[in-house]
């Protein structure tokens, strides 16, 4: 994948002054030892980061409400401001529609009445007409801090449950990508009769609510619902701001050597303490995986108590090492650690590797181990990957440091990290089984010194890392990790496999906004933000995995599928529709040069239906023929490509026949087989060729099992066969929205 895009614009807090009128609202509620904004202070926080609000006054007695209503001008709205009802709707606190001084009367005794001695005036708005009712609110998220909510508004907001979140500060392309992100976009536009709302007003008050939260740290939510629309100007009609102590959030304290790192993916030499000849053990599994994979430095085992280990001379301790190893992988029990990284960091050893577990994830005590652990790490300038982890391994270097079985997975562009050990070798294990390359992998354990931040770090500045692979199920410092994220998605694919994404719970909200607040969906808007590819199936992974390391990005969304059977091309034309792919229109031209080397009882249309035909190259040239169209983003080539056991058995069948004395039958058959084979060899080949001369991605799919994913080409680009037609799809689709992603942010279309 190319590594020169231009970064995106920054999201960082903007640096606009606070607004001292602002400021003043805060404080002065905040000495009263309010717990909330009354509405008319709300609103005037409000109009002082210039959000259009209902004209209005608080009045005290009638005489004054009927003032207001008469210079208002009717219908106005009556709202009783009690301190502690923040809801005024559900408390009967609200009177619309008030169309004359006899409804001025009436509704303001009755506030009177139902405020009793808690009321501390009533506000007296303008009526506007009501029609399209958005909302928009904060919240404060636990990972990624202030978020911001838009959505369809109104008393339906919780069971319309239409919204989208986003993370602030947002700027004005983060801010108008979430008003696309709700449902009823429809009513942005123009909608019964009425003019399409000003967008760019509805960005900036997006913009300012989330500038707020950072301007005031002690505001813990706000809620702006409804915003109504008068003409085409946005409005806020209600407001609700509460307030809070200020959270100082969660912040990385101790420093982590980003430049040693390198000792751990390309050591010379390593030194495996509690290196064992049992290899069921973690020093035994860890050291037969490195010899067997050919490791080409020096290996060291550490075991007082052995003196050779697989052949190897084994040495009692490290300071007995004829050199100080660049890496060393520690598999003692959790007690011993503290001794071994004492010694690591009086030898000056550049990078460890604690694979032993008991610390943080077991006791308090073992946490407090861990601390010491990491603080001696950080104040030697040690990079250390763990505790409590599964290892680390480059296939690049030959180094295969992991505690499972047996495992070397072929050169890649993708590099792995993983906050789950098992999750990440068994992944890994099937890239391997599909022959798919994994360049590098990190099973990040407990994290105490390098986190999934600090390795994403590490990879996009990495030459050898051309696809950033990650298992994720949480952040410590989730805004830390979406900066990253975001500025490392811009230069190589970010793929990241999601678990733990379910809503956290039950939490104490006052707002709309903080009700409907959830994990799942503030990752949405990180995921969206940030240019990352999410998904929950690994599966998926897997095939994003191949597809963002080995092929082309599309340049639209405009698909052409090739298949050697109707079905599965409707089905497949189907899931394109479904996720926002289009079908590509194919030109006459197109038609007509498919036409003459297929029957004339084709498809004559997209998807490209061959009807079975093999004979005259005829699969690559229907490829060939749509792949070179300028209509056409990218292609789907389905059952052309046949690899896997199936075949393979019915030619070792056709041996065994001939070498029983089967006779010519059995070797028609084997000679067609083998011939078929190399067809289709030469068809993925071709296919290769075609990526590289037209950077279109083409995704083959096998409906027979895939025993490998990946084909060279010799080139840039590789052939990338799938197992499913609707999972090709969907990778597709995927692929399309990272392209628009990173054309919005360079300002492009369609360009590389």
């Amino acid at each position: 994948m190319s590594a020169d895009r231009a970064e995106p614009a920054t999201s960082q807090a903007t640096d606009r002054e606070v607004q001292p009128a602002g400021r003043e609202i805060v404080e002065a509620a905040l000495a009263a030892g309010h717990t909330s904004l009354d509405e008319s202070a709300a609103k005037a926080l409000f109009a002082s980061y210039g959000i259009s609000v209902t004209p209005g006054t608080v009045v005290r007695d009638l005489a004054e409400a009927l003032a207001a209503a008469h210079s208002l001008g009717y219908p106005v709205v009556m709202k009783g401001m009690v301190r502690d009802v923040l809801h005024k709707t559900d408390a009967g606190l609200v009177v619309l529609d008030v169309d004359d001084d006899e409804a001025v009367r009436s509704a303001f005794h009755s506030l009177q009445r139902r405020g009793e001695a808690a009321l501390e005036g009533v506000l007296v708005e303008k009526m506007l007409p009501r029609g399209r009712e958005f909302v928009v609110g904060m919240s404060r998220d636990p990972q990624f801090g202030p978020v911001v909510m838009f959505g369809v508004g109104g008393v339906l907001t919780e069971a319309l449950d239409d919204v989208a979140f986003g993370v602030a500060p947002m700027d004005e392309r983060e801010a108008n990508e979430l008003l696309g992100a709700f449902r009823a976009t429809r009513l942005l536009g123009e909608f019964r009769a009425a003019p399409a709302v000003d967008r760019q007003a509805l960005v900036g008050l997006i913009q300012s609510v989330g500038r707020m939260a950072f301007d005031h740290p002690e505001i813990g939510e706000i809620d702006v619902n409804p915003v109504l629309v008068d003409g085409t100007r946005p409005v806020a009609v209600d407001a609700l701001v509460t307030l809070q102590t200020p959270d100082q959030g969660v912040h990385k304290d101790l420093e982590a050597a980003l430049h040693n790192l390198g000792a751990v993916f390309s050591p010379e030499s390593v030194a495996v303490v509690g290196a064992s000849n049992d290899p069921t053990k973690w020093g035994g599994t860890i050291l037969t995986n490195m010899m067997s994979g050919g490791f080409p430095g020096a290996i060291y085992p550490v075991n007082p108590r052995s003196e050779s280990i697989f052949g190897l001379p084994a040495f009692p301790s490290l300071s007995d090492l004829p050199e100080v190893p660049d890496l060393v992988v520690v598999a003692v029990p959790a007690r011993l650690v503290p001794e071994v990284i004492e010694e690591c960091a009086s030898l000056g050893v550049r990078a460890v590797v604690v694979i032993s577990s008991g610390f943080s994830e077991v006791s308090e005590e073992g946490a407090a181990l861990e601390r010491t652990v990491a603080e001696t790490c950080a104040r030697h300038g040690i990079a250390m990957i763990g505790p409590n982890c599964m290892g680390v391994m480059s296939s690049w270097s030959r180094f295969y440091a992991t505690g499972a079985v047996i495992m070397h997975p072929e050169t890649g562009p993708g590099s792995f990290l993983s906050q789950s050990g098992n999750m990440g070798i068994q992944l890994m294990a099937a890239a391997e089984e599909r022959r798919g390359g994994i360049g590098k992998f990190v099973g990040i354990g407990n994290e105490a010194l390098f986190d999934a931040t600090d390795l994403f770090e590490y990879f996009r500045t990495d030459p050898q890392t051309g696809v950033i692979l990650a298992y994720l199920e949480g952040f410590s410092d989730g805004r830390r990790f979406m900066e990253s994220a975001r500025k490392a998605s811009v230069q190589k694919p970010v793929i990241v496999l999601r678990a733990a994404i379910s809503d956290y719970g039950t939490k104490a909200a006052l707002s709309h906004t903080g009700t409907m607040a959830g994990s799942a969906r503030v990752y949405e808007a990180v995921v969206r933000q940030s240019g990352i590819i999410s998904t929950s199936d690994p599966d998926e992974f897997l095939d994003l995995a191949f597809s963002l390391s080995y092929m082309p990005l599309p340049r639209g969304r405009r698909v052409a599928v090739v298949t050697m059977g109707g079905g599965w091309g409707v089905l497949s034309a189907d899931e394109v529709s479904r996720t926002g792919l289009e079908l590509a229109e194919l030109p006459q031209e197109v038609v007509d040069e498919i036409s003459a080397f297929l029957p004339p009882y084709w498809s004559h249309g997209n998807p490209v239906d061959l009807v079975g035909t093999m004979s005259d190259r005829a699969p690559e040239r229907a490829v060939e023929a749509v792949v070179r169209c300028d209509a056409v983003d990218a292609v789907i080539a389905l059952g052309i490509v046949g690899i896997g056991p199936g075949r393979q058995r019915v030619i070792e069948t056709a041996r065994s026949i001939q070498a029983a004395g089967g006779g010519d039958p059995a070797l028609r058959e084997l000679g067609e087989f083998e011939d078929f084979m190399a067809r289709e060899a030469a068809y993925i080949r071709r296919t290769g060729e075609l990526m590289n001369r037209y950077e279109k991605p083409i995704i083959n799919v096998s409906f027979t099992p895939v025993e490998q994913a990946v084909f060279e080409s010799g080139g840039p680009y590789s052939a990338v066969v799938l197992p499913s037609p609707l999972r090709s799809v969907r990778v597709i689709a995927k692929m399309a929205c990272y392209r628009a992603y990173l054309d919005s942010v360079n300002g492009t279309v369609g360009g590389r």
